[in-house]
């Protein structure tokens, strides 16, 4: 007989984390945390990349990307092209290596979820973990929490990067609306990126959650350790069972994998689409439409060489954004231009694209903005394509697959193409690679730059849907999946539609609201009224 912990947690990452930590505070409870990448207990031992919160250090962003903490994933594109797909494989997960955006979304994201089932997921539910689980410094308290675990920071303009501080200054030109505090509900507008970091340290939920729980003797860590499913008797969860064949057993299995890996464990155990598991020879245990409504935030880069001078490695890569609503869909915060100091090409392989463009060894880093579509209405799919886990599954994220889409990116990619091209930016970088003025000008000619040019934004959600069993639900609105008992989905997997900002805090939010119903807690709603005046007040601010 093997371990036996009270729980199993599967996953490390940004979710996972936050699992550990809050479930060991139960001194009763044994937890297990397990993650396939490399743990760095100390900062001391942290490298450079992953701590220094100047870096991102991902494939395609920084020369301190390291391969062994990522899968390696390419996901297929138009034209069964390949478009890299950082995704991090390491203790801290996508906090620990991502550029730290600590974007809220839209209230307007949370009706969608309340429609899918999710009534305890209103906005005055999900703006009440936001407060409790935040440190942040902006002065409203009715919108912003003081004391949490997440520490929320924003760039002062006089300490931007020069190409950060250009960007600001071009936006400004255009006429666009100044906005200091991006998380104020519903806020658009140019501004510093909320972050979480405190001065030039990252601030992972490694960092934040995990590292003050490293020392109870309730929970272990046991790092590069994959595994490989979830073992059960019927529909009950009995343990995990690790690749070489060691079956830990748990009374609880808590999936935190990410929404790529964790619906690739679901389906090799027998959790998932019955097509897919009777063509692969796996037992159907329970045919859920596990690895279906694939979301992500694609985006449309719009690159350039930097002028010598314009940029240093050791500037923020990345400061500020601007966030605005298209005509297609007004109110939605469906458009998001973020920008980049540099962008290092030689990290992304040859033969795919990523936000630094075609993988090649002509340039070295680049400079620019990431157009990205924050509301896509295309999903697609995650499917195992073998019952190996060394095999990374098939990722087809469909994007560009519904025509609001298509005409909500042509109109984010004009956006971002006349903040490169104003002054102070368009000074400070050469001639823009792959797209001119008259490309842009012409429809047909944009939708095939687009089709050519569109990459990941790295922020997969909706792979173990939460919803009502009836409207293609994986969980209910507690983590639990349907029809299994003693496992709970707890990462971006369930979260059940793109939210409208970086997926990172709305990850962390529903990691600590899931592990409060796992510990029979909860957060209480902030008043409705309280919730929607916050709202009110910011429209009319931005109105003044």
């Amino acid at each position: 007989m093997g371990e036996k912990f009270d729980v199993v947690v599967v996953g490390g990452g940004t979710a996972g984390c936050i699992l550990a930590a809050r479930l060991s505070e139960d001194a009763q409870r044994t937890v297990l945390l397990i993650e396939a990448g490399h743990d760095y207990p100390s900062v001391s031992e942290t490298p450079v990349g992953v701590k220094d919160a100047r870096y991102v250090p991902m494939r395609g962003h920084a020369p301190e990307f390291d391969p062994d903490h990522d899968w390696g994933l390419n996901a297929i594109g138009n034209a069964d092209s390949l478009i890299a797909v950082p995704q991090a494989r390491l203790i801290g997960g996508g906090s620990a290596i991502n550029g730290m955006i600590a974007l809220r979304g839209a209230t307007a994201d949370y009706d969608e979820w309340v429609a899918l089932g999710n009534p305890e997921w209103d906005w005055p539910h999900a703006l009440a973990a936001f407060r409790a689980m935040e440190d942040d410094t902006a002065p409203d308290l009715a919108i912003h929490g003081r004391g949490g675990l997440v520490t929320i920071s924003r760039s002062d303009e006089h300490e931007y990067a020069p190409l950060q501080k250009a960007f600001v200054d071009s936006c400004r030109g255009l006429g666009h609306q100044e906005a200091w505090d991006l998380n104020a509900p519903n806020a658009e507008g140019f501004g510093p990126a909320p972050m979480t970091r405190v001065g030039t340290r990252r601030l992972s939920t490694a960092a934040s959650h995990l590292d003050a729980a490293r020392g109870r003797p309730n929970l272990t860590i046991r790092a590069e350790t994959v595994v490989n499913r979830i073992v059960l008797q019927g529909t009950v969860v009995t343990g995990v069972e690790l690749v070489g064949g060691e079956v830990i057993d748990a009374g609880e299995v808590v999936l935190t994998a990410g929404a790529i890996i964790t619906p690739a464990i679901l389906q090799r155990s027998g959790i998932g689409p019955a097509d897919l598991l009777d063509s692969l020879g796996i037992p159907v245990v329970s045919d859920l439409p596990v690895g279906s409504n694939l979301g992500d935030h694609f985006s449309v880069p719009l690159l350039a060489p930097p002028r010598e001078g314009s940029w240093h490695l050791d500037d923020f890569s990345l400061q500020t954004v601007l966030r605005a609503s298209t005509s297609v869909q007004p109110g939605s915060l469906d458009a998001q231009l973020t920008m980049f100091s540099y962008l290092n090409v030689r990290t992304t392989a040859e033969g795919t694209r990523g936000l630094a463009g075609e993988g090649s060894v002509g340039l070295e880093n680049v400079a620019g903005m990431g157009c990205v579509l924050n509301k896509p209405r295309s999903v697609g799919t995650v499917r195992i394509v073998s019952t190996d886990a060394a095999d990374l599954p098939a990722v087809n994220p469909n994007y560009l697959g519904e025509q609001i889409d298509r005409d909500a990116i042509r109109e984010i990619v004009r956006l971002g193409w006349s903040v490169l091209t104003s002054e102070p930016l368009a000074s400070m970088l050469l001639e823009p690679i792959g797209l001119d003025a008259e490309t842009v000008a012409d429809d047909a000619a944009l939708d095939a730059a687009i089709e050519n040019k569109t990459a990941s934004g790295y922020h997969f959600t909706g792979t173990c849907l939460m919803a009502a069993p009836d409207r293609g639900g994986v969980v209910d609105q507690h983590g639990s999946v349907h029809g299994i008992s003693g496992l709970r989905v707890a990462d971006a997997s369930v979260v059940p539609t793109t939210p409208a900002a970086n997926s990172m805090l709305t990850t962390i939010m529903t990691a600590e609201r899931i592990a409060a119903f796992a510990r029979g807690r909860e957060f209480a709603p902030v008043d409705a009224a309280e919730a929607d005046s916050g709202s009110r007040r910011v429209f009319a601010e931005a109105a003044l």
